[in-house]
């Protein structure tokens, strides 16, 4: 089993670097990436590893690690504090403003759609108590679809070339299963 939150940690440090982020600003959105699920911590274990479809009131219960986890955090001070805060809060915004609190990732720090397309490639590639891992043509091609409302069409566009053009991406974590 990987573990998640470094693979998507790692990732989002290999892709701020292949769009020509520096490399001490991608090792911050790697610390602040690591960070951006921490309020699962709070949240009930039978609600994180029920193997159906969550109930509404469980989904919004779910919803919750974003602010928890940046209330976590709040003694952090800094710019590291500032982004580890944000991936916590934002990681679940969309592009459109689909996400959960509704705002637009043009709205919201450049890191941040690095941290969800990056967090959500992990979940894909990943078993969940709910879902098996996505095979590799699957996990591109609903990320394919998610342009345009989920996700910008270039970070798709971009990051789909990082994955198909990068060995560190196929070595790295996962992915027995993807890749």
């Amino acid at each position: 089993m990987i573990n998640e939150n470094r693979a998507v940690a790692r990732l989002s440090e290999l892709f701020a670097l292949y769009l020509g982020i520096k490399p001490n600003k991608a090792r911050q959105i790697r610390n602040a990436a690591s960070l951006h699920d921490i309020g699962k911590q709070h949240i009930e274990k039978s609600i994180l590893n029920k193997k159906g479809r969550l109930a509404p009131e469980e989904f919004e219960i779910i919803k919750t690690h974003t602010e928890i986890g940046a209330q976590m955090l709040s003694s952090i001070k800094g710019e590291l504090g500032i982004m580890a805060r944000s991936a916590c809060l934002y990681h679940h915004e969309w592009y459109n403003g689909g996400g959960y609190m509704g705002i637009p990732t043009s709205k919201l720090p450049y890191y941040i759609p690095i941290i969800s397309i990056s967090d959500v490639f992990v979940a894909c590639c990943s078993n969940r108590c709910y879902k098996d891992a996505w095979p590799p043509e699957q996990v591109l091609e609903y990320l394919q679809n998610q342009a345009g409302t989920q996700f910008s069409y270039d970070i798709v566009k971009k990051f789909i070339s990082l994955v198909r053009e990068s060995d560190d991406v196929a070595t790295l974590f996962l992915c027995k299963n993807c890749l």
